[in-house]
């Protein structure tokens, strides 16, 4: 499970640096908008991305406490649990990342951030598909712990008609992180023991 937890630990760091690049291509678009529309529309992308960036700066450092401390990595532990419905939250922070990198490169096609948000979207999509891979596995391990309310994007929801989602991010595929077969985890699969709004009230 360590090596879960190095692997998110980096992972995070690496889009935390994404994200201040990309702000700060954005930032000149905001600032010299052409009109009303176009200030909106890069200023609810950025605005996102912040928000993003102080979940990340709260969540980096429990995950590094749970690396360097021998704290009970169990279903008990609410500690913990909240941490992987964090993580489990932050997935969805990678998709929407990536849906904003896609974005961008419409716009900035031509211009001369192109190649880094290609480079960007790339990183990101393979740190997508590798979270997806380890909360398969901690789900399987916890018994669907690490599947926070809110952590499932609308293209990969069952429920969501196949009008409603963007092809491209449809692929739900998980790479695998252990030698186990992989399962899907049903969305609404929760702990006996434990609930969401039980761990609030801790």
């Amino acid at each position: 499970m360590s090596e879960h937890f190095i692997e998110l630990n980096e992972m995070f760091q690496r889009t935390k640096d994404g994200i201040h690049n990309f702000m700060n291509i954005l930032t000149p678009r905001i600032e010299n908008a052409k009109d009303d529309h176009e200030r909106l529309y890069y200023h609810h992308i950025y605005e996102e991305e912040e928000q993003r960036l102080d979940r990340l700066n709260a969540l980096i450092p429990k995950i590094e406490y749970f690396l360097e401390h021998n704290v009970p990595k169990t279903a008990e532990n609410t500690d913990f649990i909240r941490l992987l419905q964090d993580i489990s939250l932050e997935k969805f922070g990678l998709h929407n990342f990536l849906e904003h990198l896609d974005l961008s490169l419409f716009s900035f096609k031509d211009t001369e951030y192109a190649e880094q948000l290609h480079q960007m979207r790339n990183i990101t999509d393979n740190d997508y598909q590798s979270i997806k891979g380890i909360l398969n596995d901690l789900n399987q391990q916890f018994d669907g712990a690490a599947s926070a309310a809110g952590s499932i994007p609308t293209d990969e929801k069952e429920n969501v008609h196949d009008n409603l989602k963007i092809e491209k991010y449809t692929n739900t595929k998980a790479e695998p992180h252990s030698h186990q077969p992989s399962q899907p985890v049903k969305e609404n699969k929760t702990l006996k023991r434990l609930t969401v709004g039980s761990l609030k009230e801790n």
